[in-house]
């Protein structure tokens, strides 16, 4: 797996969860580029759970980084229902 945590330079994207909960998936693009490769990016899952914790990190394609995260503030109905945030 590709040093995803060290690379930090990824630049907020869009939310791009369902219709039906909008603001449960994030994505940032436009990434460190990759060795021999276009530039990273990450697609962050948010799931309501009773603690904060990353359940998961994979790279399912070179560069391309899928976390699922875990966190309370998933639970919460804002999210769900409201556009006011540009990313948590």
């Amino acid at each position: 797996m590709g040093d995803w945590k060290t690379t930090s330079k990824r630049k907020w994207g869009m939310w791009a969860g369902p219709p039906n909960n909008h603001y449960s998936q994030m994505v940032y693009e436009n990434g460190e580029p990759c060795w021999q490769g276009g530039s990273r990016t990450t697609t962050v899952t948010l799931t309501c759970g009773t603690e904060t914790a990353l359940r998961l990190v994979k790279e399912p394609s070179k560069c391309q980084y899928i976390i699922d995260f875990e966190t309370p503030v998933a639970c919460q109905p804002v999210l769900k229902q409201r556009g006011v945030h540009s990313e948590l």
